[in-house]
């Protein structure tokens, strides 16, 4: 019996013989259970997905809610909120048309709520983090930051967001004056902030340790070139 739930299923997962790609929604849950994305890579490549909460959207929610209450009442009570007429006749039979015109107001609503949930998707893998902006719009920006060139993690919370646990977490790089990566919407941008600094910590540590790995290498190649020299 399969135990797993679905916070903890990859998607879009792969898996070859030089190693594997595992997709994976980001929690504290999943991080405790896999682990660090820059130790496991390049033999495995994690990738932790955040998207944006329904939790950042109750504003709007509650919004949608009274435009569709308010829709409801004037259609009952208000005449020229309806649009009335024949649609077409069948068979002798004649089917009406009765069309609140309010119903608009909480459609685009819902609308606005639904491209702010699905049109963002952030990605933390074992070399840096990327933005997928615009899945659901016209234009799409990727934007994409290495470890070694993030210079700033900085999460944003209202009051408000602090009550639900969800905001923002702005990342910036020392190439540009501006945040290049905006996280919205996300769930627990404090934890995530704690994360991303541990796991650029240790990308640095990676990177200084193959300099100097690198740099010991070069020592002993010239050194045995004199030996062999006489030198």
């Amino acid at each position: 019996m399969d135990s797993t739930t679905s916070q903890d299923k990859y998607y879009g997962t792969s898996q070859a013989e030089a190693g594997e790609t595992l997709d994976i929604v980001w929690s504290l849950k999943n991080v405790e259970k896999y682990g660090s994305a820059v130790e496991q890579y390049p033999e495995k490549n994690i990738r932790y997905h955040l998207f944006p909460t329904w939790r950042s959207q109750l504003g709007n929610l509650l919004l949608f809610l009274l435009t569709s209450l308010v829709t409801i009442s004037a259609s009952n009570w208000v005449d020229w909120t309806i649009i009335k007429g024949e649609l077409f006749s069948f068979n002798g039979t004649s089917y009406q048309l009765h069309l609140p015109i309010l119903i608009f107001l909480p459609g685009l609503i819902l609308t606005k709520i639904l491209v702010r949930i699905y049109d963002s998707e952030y990605i933390i893998d074992g070399r840096g983090v990327e933005a997928q902006v615009g899945i659901v719009s016209f234009m799409l920006r990727q934007p994409r930051l290495r470890f070694e060139d993030i210079r700033g993690v900085e999460p944003s919370q209202t009051i408000i967001e602090r009550l639900f646990t969800i905001g923002q977490l702005e990342i910036g790089s020392a190439m540009k004056e501006d945040v290049e990566i905006v996280m919205e919407g996300i769930s627990d941008p404090r934890a995530v902030q704690l994360f991303l600094s541990e796991e650029i910590e240790r990308s640095l540590r990676r990177i200084t340790n193959s300099t100097i790995n690198t740099g010991n290498i070069g020592t002993s190649s010239a050194t045995a070139a004199m030996i062999l020299r006489g030198d």
